[in-house]
Formats: structure tokens, C-alpha cells, sequence
């Protein structure tokens, strides 16, 4: 487990932060008073959504439009994968998340007998 830390103030300045840790995006956000954390990759195309615009504690990806509840994680617009959330802390002046390692890459083999696994479930 890696610990991310960022400073609270640019959370507060900007509404959300997007951070590197290992070869993992952290997307920080302040919602409804609370500060969240997930994997900063839309569920479509891993596209960043950082940049994405915020209305009602809703974000839509910049790049495709999908649109995820930042209070749950959840796909607002339609069923289907939530994004990755992380635990965090305030600790001090500063947030402190816990970022698992990333899951090791499947080779193309793997991907397609994995679907194909899923398919006949």
C-alpha cells in the first residue's frame, strides 16, 4: 500500500486534485463537505476526469461523457462499473489516501479468456 498525500489547501482552492502514485491517477474531490478519493479513470476509456465538468456532485468524463455520482462512485447515467474508491484521512494540513498497488496487466490471452469466462456465466 502506497500513501498519497496532498495538501488540503489545494483541494479547498480548486474542488478536486489529481495526483500521480506509482502508475495510478487519485482523483481528490471535495463533495457535499466530504473529501472523497478514486481512481482518476473513466470506466469507458480511462480518460482522466479531473478536468471533467462538476454540477450537482455529478462529473462527466471530458472525453466521452459519462457521468459518475462523486458521492458514491457510481455511473450516474447508466448501470454498470463504479469507479475504484480509495480510504483516506486529514491528517494534519494534509489528505493522506492509501492507494493499493495496481493489478498486474493481463496479457491479451488472459483478457479474452477471462470475457470469454464471463460471457457464460
Amino acid at each position: 500500500m502506497t500513501q498519497l498525500r496532498v495538501p488540503l489547501d489545494d483541494l479547498i482552492t480548486r474542488g478536486r486534485v489529481s495526483a500521480m502514485v506509482d502508475d495510478t491517477r487519485v482523483l481528490i474531490a471535495w463533495v457535499d463537505g466530504q473529501v472523497v478519493a478514486y481512481e482518476d479513470a473513466c470506466g469507458h476509456r480511462g480518460n482522466s476526469l479531473a478536468e471533467g465538468v462538476v454540477r450537482d456532485c455529478i462529473v462527466t468524463c471530458p472525453a466521452h461523457l459519462w457521468r459518475y455520482d462523486l458521492r458514491t462512485g457510481e455511473r450516474h447515467d447508466s448501470p454498470g462499473a463504479p469507479l475504484v474508491s480509495y480510504s483516506l484521512e486529514i491528517l494534519g494540513d494534509d489528505i493522506v489516501v492509501d492507494v493499493p498497488p495496481p493489478a498486474p496487466k493481463l496479457s491479451i490471452r488472459e483478457a479474452l479468456l477471462a470475457a470469454a469466462r464471463e460471457g457464460k456465466r
